[in-house]
């Protein structure tokens, strides 16, 4: 009983240690004082300490590592304390966002929306090819607006129908195809940490191409799976809909508004204040539930949505914030030593003339130690922090299309990525086998397809 009241003790300072950290670092944005990044710094590294114990062991041994190999770093290039200082909260932003970033949500629970998704489903499917359309744009506009929740979500409410034509596997690829096209343009993937770097690449310029990326990515996959239910015409049944099941067309348009109101907020944002995106999205997740509320007078739905945020997206994070603390730190620490710059040399110089074989290449760069375990957070964020795209023969637009594509195709391709463990975890099949083994044909002709559009696309921006 004793062990279990700390234990609960515990848990609540740390879900109180991870909003004052958050609070800080909004309040630092405005006030550039060192004792409140002192401050924020322990606090962060007081929540990764109690963290660790908690991961798994592969997260973990990852985490340490970067923090080891970091440290080395910085203490052979005899670094001042300010700048392990630096280094320690190169990524805190970056966490303040993902802490804040679930809040978006909340609106989009203040009614059962996902009924009338369930229902739309049930109505409109006539062939598997119907089906994984609608799985993988639900997947896709959800996860703009929850993350890799969006992941857990579609699952449970599609999985049934999938049965009707025993297409586990079409249904697994659209799933987790459309979820990773969000990372195209979703305010909240981790990979907006481009947008910092580089503060000369607006999102909103980005935001417009990546949509045609996306509907091209996912293009890709249906025609992908098209072909494959023409190779076998027999294995899937074309159904009848169930006529007795009625859509809620308003709650559909509901959701639909409140999408738009999301995404304008933050552009509203953007457009008005020219804050950083870092700043943005933690802002528009505190006002834009509080508007909605106010709008639909769901205030009920409301202070839900804040207990389920404090209860379970305040835990979930804590590992979030490690890993990309971590990651961060090893990435300022390869900078200031000059091991960053080092990186390109890696790179045989020939590549320098074909842009799109070197933005191939970064991606590789990406995606193949993600197949040992290592996270794109750690290499995506260690290569925008040590590398010069001028050094690469790239421009910044194009560097950071890049870094984006490579963040989205590696999380499809890792065994150990959230997405991936999460659908080995409801299916029963092994994590390599709901990645690599399943998307492998995929994440080669799209890396083709998008080295090449990225190279010509980029320059032009």
């Amino acid at each position: 009983m004793t062990n279990f009241v700390q234990a609960n003790r515990l848990k609540t300072y740390l879900q109180i240690l991870v909003i004052l950290f958050a609070v800080l670092r909004l309040g630092n944005y405005f006030i550039q004082l060192l004792p409140l990044q002192i401050l924020s710094c322990a606090i962060m590294l007081l929540v990764i300490v109690y963290s660790l114990p908690k991961m798994d062991a592969l997260t973990r041994r990852v985490i340490l590592a970067m923090f080891l190999i970091g440290g080395v770093l910085l203490v052979i290039s005899g670094a001042s304390p300010v700048q392990w200082l630096i280094a320690l909260l190169k990524n805190a932003n970056l966490a303040t966002l993902l802490i804040c970033a679930p809040m978006l949500s909340a609106p989009f629970f203040y009614e059962d929306y996902q009924s009338d998704l369930k229902a739309l489903a049930q109505v409109k499917m006539q062939n598997l090819l119907s089906f994984c359309v609608l799985t993988m744009v639900s997947a896709h506009l959800l996860g703009v607006l929850v993350g890799v929740g969006a992941v857990i979500i579609i699952y449970e409410l599609l999985n049934p129908f999938q049965k009707l034509y025993d297409a586990e596997t079409p249904f697994l690829k659209a799933l987790s195809r459309g979820y990773n096209s969000s990372g195209f343009w979703s305010p909240a993937w981790a990979s907006v940490i481009v947008y910092s770097a580089y503060p000369d690449v607006k999102w909103t310029t980005i935001v417009p191409i990546a949509i045609v990326f996306t509907i091209l990515f996912n293009g890709i996959s249906i025609a992908g799976l098209y072909l494959e239910t023409r190779q076998h015409p027999d294995r899937y049944k074309t159904l009848l809909p169930d006529r007795e099941t009625k859509i809620r067309w308003n709650k559909i348009v509901t959701m639909l508004v409140l999408a738009a109101a999301m995404i304008g907020t933050i552009l509203l944002l953007d457009k008005t204040t020219g804050w950083d995106l870092m700043l943005i999205v933690p802002a528009a997740a505190l006002v834009f539930p509080l508007l909605s509320a106010t709008v639909q007078n769901h205030w009920q739905g409301y202070k839900k949505g804040m207990v389920k945020f404090y209860n379970t997206s305040l835990i979930k994070v804590q590992s979030q914030v490690a890993l990309y603390a971590a990651a961060g730190f090893l990435g300022k620490a390869m900078e200031l030593s000059g091991v960053g710059a080092m990186i390109p040399k890696l790179l045989p110089q020939w590549l320098i003339d074909y842009p799109a074989m070197m933005v191939g290449a970064l991606i590789l760069l990406m995606i193949l130690p993600s197949l040992a375990g290592i996270h794109p957070a750690a290499t995506g964020t260690a290569m925008v922090a040590a590398l010069v795209p001028a050094s690469l023969g790239l421009d910044n637009y194009t560097f950071c299309m890049a870094i984006i594509f490579g963040w989205l195709i590696t999380i499809l391709a890792s065994p150990f990525s959230a997405t991936s463990l999460i659908l080995a975890g409801n299916t029963g099949k092994s994590n390599w086998s709901v990645s690599v083994a399943m998307n492998w044909k995929f994440c080669l002709v799209t890396l083709i397809v998008f080295s090449g559009l990225i190279s010509l696309v980029g320059p032009m921006l």
